[in-house]
């Protein structure tokens, strides 16, 4: 019995520790457009009428794949915080989070507006009993630095209060494609030089700063365009080494990325990121055969004109933030 007892005085003479996880998710969604026309935009290949006959039933196919998608990420719970790439409007956030099976995870959203002609967005969808925005605002080039006939999308940047207390910063983007060569990479160079000041703003402005970066940047972290973010150890890009997220001509590409500050590279802090790292989700039912080069390439919606019934032409990229009790 006295031994027992000298057990349990030990026991308590440390206290227990519990560790949770936030889950975090970036996903680029291809062309994820509702049915209807925008007078104020160019969406008219996304229309029932159009060659690609986008209807409702193929919309609606899509959020489903979409709501599919993020609940297997989440196993037995969905994604704290969702980014995704290439979303029309608020329209199809509101169909996807109150009308498909995410409706139960109860997620709101913050989406871009931004001055891209067809209408492509970013957004952010996060659990309001994890995270609460307490500030947003875009981050938008310079009409006079963009060249004619390119095309610029915003940059989302969000403040919240995680469920542990921390402030956590988002910040969500799309750069340029690079079909337009070296005019892409000078403009994903100036969106990044954009990104990079409100990065310095907050880490000055915050005491313990915990900033993450992610989203579809069309580059890997090497090349200038992009180097910028690592540079005097700004940030970290922690998917560098991923096998890829997208297939382009047989070969995959890692294009879609997560960026964090210092801070929650640091396990000894309470708020870090998990030693599993950012994973690639490629779930069997998101990826399809490719004929031409063997293996699996995404199961994309749309090869062209031709409708496929995949989700998207992307794969999620995924994280988890650790912190203790």
């Amino acid at each position: 019995m006295r031994t027992i007892s000298l057990v349990l005085l030990w026991l308590l003479a440390f206290p227990v520790v519990s560790q949770e996880h936030i889950r975090l998710v970036t996903f680029n969604v291809e062309n994820l457009f509702d049915c209807k026309d925008d007078s104020l935009t160019n969406d008219e290949t996304f229309l029932p009428t159009s060659l690609r006959h986008w209807t409702e039933y193929r919309y609606w196919n899509k959020l489903h794949a979409i709501s599919r998608a993020l609940t297997a990420i989440g196993g037995d719970r969905a994604p704290e915080l969702v980014a995704l790439c290439e979303v029309e409007n608020d329209s199809v956030l509101y169909d996807l989070t109150r009308r498909s099976s995410l409706r139960t995870i109860r997620y709101d959203y913050l989406v871009t507006s931004s001055t891209d002609p067809r209408g492509i967005d970013v957004a952010l969808l996060y659990k309001p009993t994890t995270y609460r925005p307490f500030a947003h605002k875009v981050l938008r080039l310079p009409s006079d630095q963009i060249h004619e006939g390119t095309h610029v999308r915003d940059v989302l940047c969000v403040s919240g209060e995680l469920v542990t207390g921390d402030t956590l910063d988002v910040l969500v983007c799309h750069l340029p494609s690079r079909l337009n060569g070296r005019k892409s990479t000078r403009l994903r160079q100036r969106v990044v030089s954009l990104m990079c000041d409100a990065i310095d703003s907050l880490s000055s402005l915050r005491t313990m700063p915990h900033i993450v970066v992610m989203g579809d940047f069309n580059d890997i972290p090497s090349k200038p365009a992009l180097r910028s973010l690592s540079d005097n150890n700004r940030m970290k890009c922690i998917t560098e080494q991923l096998g890829g997220s997208y297939r382009y001509k047989g070969k995959w590409e890692q294009i879609d990325h997560v960026y964090l500050s210092p801070m929650l590279l640091d396990d000894t802090h309470r708020l870090h990121l998990a030693p599993r790292g950012a994973w690639v989700f490629n779930d069997d039912f998101l990826t399809e055969p490719e004929p031409l080069y063997g293996g699996r390439r995404p199961f994309r919606t749309y090869n062209g004109m031709r409708y496929m019934g995949g989700t998207s032409d992307h794969l999620p990229v995924c994280f988890d933030l650790l912190f203790s009790w």
